[in-house]
């Protein structure tokens, strides 16, 4: 019987990556996540600006849509699921100014429900996971709403650009991803490789990247005594970095179908870009704490680098 249960939750502007850490040292069938993304670390309030997303796994679901997609072809495959709900918030570069700006990022928000499954193969080094989600992008994802709720919470401008938000659409999302450790024992569990692609209505682009672990009890997709760490503070730094080849983008384009005049056109989009992520995450008996920052490259030909922070909490029960 397998002593670790790994589940997955860690925003990057991938979003949805539930499939790449979080480790849970528990052997409890469920846990909730709650992410929380935002710029305002580092006085900005742009591009992505803010995100917020919850989810819950248990490793006891055996037949979900993202399952009887991703069904193991191992024997001896950890197999678990779950769903999940997010809402992100994308802004240009000044939200004090009423009118449309142009070759900006434009005023954009969406909403999925997720589902998603991961197999991990402990003698193999790897983990294949999957993720499916559907939603809207537009005034009914709320996103003019949260922002201007938060904002007044806080004492910040508020946002008065948000009536040149893109319109109305249906989203249908895909996620695949795979991550393998190479090499010899400690090389594949503090180097890991990864690769995924995501595609459909909201964005379609593919990733390669390398991941990097360090810590105390660092351990990548391999089995643990628990009675070594349960009852211990475990930290775990890791740093990121991925090129990505983009290739449609509806929070800069608009609808796949439809033809929006607040949408960037496909000739300003930058089609190769680059992501670096570093941070730290504590591991505490059936509890996780990790933040994150964020480093994106441009994204359209008016943009700049981007950056923001990311926190989740994580409870096993």
């Amino acid at each position: 019987m397998y002593k670790i249960l790994i589940f997955l939750f860690i925003p990057i502007l991938s979003f949805s990556q539930r499939t790449e850490v979080a480790l849970s040292f528990s052997e409890k069938n469920n846990r909730l996540d709650f992410e929380l993304n935002n710029d305002m670390l580092f006085s900005t309030d742009n591009y992505y600006t803010a995100g917020i997303a919850f989810s819950y796994t248990n490793k006891k679901f055996e037949k979900t849509l993202a399952q009887l997609i991703l069904k193991p072809r191992f024997k001896n495959v950890l197999n678990y699921s779950g769903f999940g709900v997010e809402q992100r918030m994308f802004t240009p570069t000044s939200i004090t100014q009423p009118g449309l700006v142009p070759h900006d990022q434009p005023y954009s928000a969406y909403l999925l429900l997720t589902n998603f499954s991961v197999n991990v193969n402990l003698e193999r080094k790897m983990k294949v996971s999957n993720e499916i989600g559907v939603g809207l992008m537009g005034p009914y994802a709320f996103g003019e709403e949260m922002q201007t709720l938060v904002h007044k919470a806080v004492g910040s401008a508020i946002p008065v650009g948000w009536e040149n938000q893109l319109r109305s659409t249906f989203l249908l999302d895909y996620q695949f991803r795979i991550e393998r450790g190479f090499g010899a024992d400690w090389f594949a569990n503090h180097v890991v490789t990864f690769v995924d692609a995501r595609f459909g209505t909201l964005i379609n682009r593919i990733q390669l990247g390398t991941m990097i672990k360090f810590g105390n009890k660092n351990r990548y997709l391999q089995e643990l005594s628990l009675g070594n760490i349960e009852k211990k503070l475990i930290w775990e730094w890791v740093f990121s970095a991925n090129l990505q080849g983009v290739f449609y983008d509806a929070t800069l384009q608009g609808g796949l179908f439809s033809n929006d005049p607040n949408a960037l056109s496909s000739n300003e989009i930058i089609s190769h870009q680059y992501r670096f992520r570093m941070g730290v995450t504590l591991y505490y008996q059936n509890f996780s704490l990790r933040y994150m920052i964020n480093y994106n490259s441009s994204t359209f030909n008016e943009s700049v680098y981007h950056r923001y922070g990311g926190i989740n909490i994580g409870y096993s029960f």
